[in-house]
């Protein structure tokens, strides 16, 4: 057994050889993951919770020799392990904020004069489009502070995340039921990167039908600001096609627009309800018009609490379309993060979407969820 790891933080690396086996099954045993580098090597990171029992019990699976231990805990002397040209030599926190407040009603009272300066829903309205129609109770967030939920590595093995793997797919067929799409991924960790992964499946299909020079992204003025640059990001070219006097989109203008880019059409990316409050009434002509020219409709979801229940983008004609879980279904999105932005997209556009592969959980009989959605593929990454 050799520590291969000198200089180390809250991971080191050892080397098991042919007894690693054994160590990760004792370690399973007592509650312990370790992490299986491959060739006999093993992770083993600690944290702030990591407690002196935990290192002795970890201990026992390498050695049964308590002696040792005993004999290595009395040479301890907290020494760091950080070498001097790691670690910080220039002065930090010199603030003067850092050192004004030397108590802790002091300190509250600071935080509270900050808060005070800040917008907030019980004041007043805030102005930042669709994040105002989001209010979430304090009910909706306590599960958060729940260790199943909370204190769950992302790379726990499968069989230790069943019920999270259960929640994924119940999840997942839920959106598609209520979006008409046919495949949801969960990877996107917010509507921006919802909007990126979604364009990214878009010029894959694309790219897959040997269309590679598609690269124009038509954005009415009507969009959410995120569009274009989350257009750039992918390598399109943005084209903004213009709205008339009620702030629908002119369909003149969009007509004239994909008649000068012919054959390089590859998506429009429509706000419905529109930044204005419109919802498009030609919505289903807009994406007939996005079809004909052989590009894809991504919808913005980020106002998709004004349409559930009502209307479904996937049977209007959009392609793909990404979900504000922290807007439209009130996960817990305190301080401006972490939020959700999965994505649902067609059938076609299935095969684009971000995968990081996991064992898929069949959607629990229980659930009575619409037959037709059944379908629904699953492409969301290991929790």
């Amino acid at each position: 057994m050799k520590v291969e790891t000198s200089i180390f933080f809250d991971t080191i690396t050892i080397n098991a050889g042919a007894s690693a086996a054994l160590v990760l099954e004792r370690a399973r045993k007592v509650g312990i993951n370790l992490r299986d580098a491959g060739d006999g090597r093993l992770g083993i990171s600690c944290d702030e919770t990591t407690q002196p029992e935990h290192i002795k019990a970890l201990w026992r699976c390498v050695s049964p020799d308590d002696a040792r231990l005993a004999a290595l805990e009395a040479k301890l002397d907290g020494a760091s392990t950080i070498p001097a040209s790691l670690q910080r030599s220039g002065a930090f926190l010199t603030a003067a904020v850092f050192h004004a407040h030397r108590s802790e009603t002091d300190l509250l009272r600071y935080m509270r004069r900050l808060s005070d300066m800040d917008l907030a829903l019980d004041r007043t309205m805030i102005p930042l489009g669709s994040c105002t129609m989001k209010l979430n109770a304090t009910a909706e967030m306590i599960p958060i502070t729940w260790p199943e939920f909370g204190a769950l590595h992302p790379f726990a093995p499968a069989d230790q995340t069943e019920g999270y793997h259960e929640l994924f797919a119940i999840l997942e067929h839920a959106l598609c039921a209520v979006s008409g799409y046919d495949a949801v991924s969960l990877q996107p960790n917010s509507g921006a990167q919802g909007e990126y992964a979604g364009l990214l499946a878009i010029r894959g299909y694309h790219q897959a039908n040997g269309q590679s020079e598609r690269d124009v992204c038509l954005i009415p003025a009507s969009a959410h600001g995120t569009n274009p640059a989350s257009a750039q990001m992918v390598g399109m070219r943005v084209v903004v096609t213009a709205c008339d006097a009620a702030g629908n989109v002119d369909l003149e203008d969009l007509r004239k627009k994909i008649a000068q880019h012919e054959g390089r059409i590859a998506a429009l990316m429509l706000t419905y309800p529109s930044t204005h409050g419109v919802f498009e009434e030609a919505v289903v002509e807009i994406c007939d018009l996005v079809h004909e020219a052989g590009g894809q409709v991504y919808l913005d979801g980020a106002n998709m609490n004004a349409q559930v229940g009502l209307a479904r983008p996937g049977l209007y004609g959009a392609d793909v379309s990404h979900f504000n879980l922290h807007k439209t279904f009130c996960i817990p999105h305190g301080g401006g993060g972490p939020g959700m932005g999965p994505i649902g997209v067609k059938a076609h556009l299935a095969p684009h979407l971000p995968v990081v592969p996991r064992r898929v959980m069949p959607l629990p009989s229980r659930q009575r969820l619409s037959v037709q959605h059944r379908s629904c593929r699953s492409r969301s990454p290991m929790c």
